[in-house]
């Protein structure tokens, strides 16, 4: 992708949870035979729920889509994001466009979020450290809103997958991905896109439907500023979290209130 991840690259909504699964029992396992490093109590008390996604090996199993790169035992894959809750409102704007858009359109629906760091490859015996330190690093990060902006059409590096999303801005927003930047760059991990457009992905596609979806894209531009002007309470979304999925596990932080003085 040009300027953004291809939205969860968006191919992290759909990493092996099987293989994860797996490879956690495997670790369990050799944890009791003391030929690996475990993972300690401090971890484990705020360890991350389950969280099953599909296999995706088989791309006829998963609507034609393609890992972005190749499981292997001891890496996991993830992602650090916002969530993102729609609206009644925007839900019925959302599903309103879908008449203008390709057949083969897919919305995203219940996993509607922002990513603020690509999808990274993290090391089993990095895991303990890496949930600490961004649970820390949440702590001292001061709750934010952003805005719904626009409407724009993305595709991945590999224009393997098109997404339609909504972009979204704010000056805080971009200090949180600087500062995570700064922490994955502790790890040795590649940081977020430079001068990333940061975007929530309502529908996808397999492919690269970029041509397609920009000549419909001033019509649903249209309607989506004629929602803004009608619906304004809808165009903010307040952050008083961020998430963090880790093979199959996901991690939900608290980032700290406004002082009050």
């Amino acid at each position: 992708m040009s300027n953004s991840l291809s939205a969860i690259n968006d191919n992290y909504l759909s990493d092996s949870s099987d293989e994860d699964e797996e490879e956690e029992e495997e670790e369990k396992k050799l944890r009791k035979t003391g030929e690996t490093l475990f993972v300690p109590e401090s971890i484990l008390s705020w360890k991350g729920v389950p969280h099953h996604e599909e296999k995706i090996d088989n791309p006829s199993e998963h609507n034609g889509r393609i890992r972005s790169f190749k499981h292997e035992r001891g890496n996991w894959s993830t992602l650090i994001y916002i969530n993102y809750t729609a609206t009644d409102t925007m839900l019925s704007w959302i599903k309103s466009i879908e008449t203008l858009l390709p057949k083969d359109s897919n919305i995203l629906l219940d996993q509607f979020h922002l990513s603020l760091t690509r999808t990274l490859v993290l090391k089993y015996h990095w895991i303990e450290s890496f949930v600490k330190s961004l649970k820390e690093l949440c702590s001292v990060l001061v709750r934010f809103y952003i805005e719904l902006m626009d409407i724009k059409v993305y595709c991945n590096e590999e224009r393997t997958r098109t997404f339609l999303a909504i972009n979204c801005s704010n000056t805080m927003l971009n200090f949180t991905i600087n500062i995570i930047n700064n922490m994955l760059a502790e790890y040795q991990l590649p940081p977020y896109y430079e001068d990333p457009s940061n975007h929530i992905s309502i529908f996808w596609w397999v492919g690269d439907k970029e041509n397609c979806l920009n000549k419909v894209l001033p019509s649903i531009k249209s309607s989506f500023e004629q929602f803004y002007v009608n619906n304004t309470e809808d165009n903010y979304v307040y952050v008083d979290e961020l998430h963090c999925k880790i093979g199959n596990k996901l991690y939900t932080f608290p980032l700290k209130l406004h002082n009050h003085r």
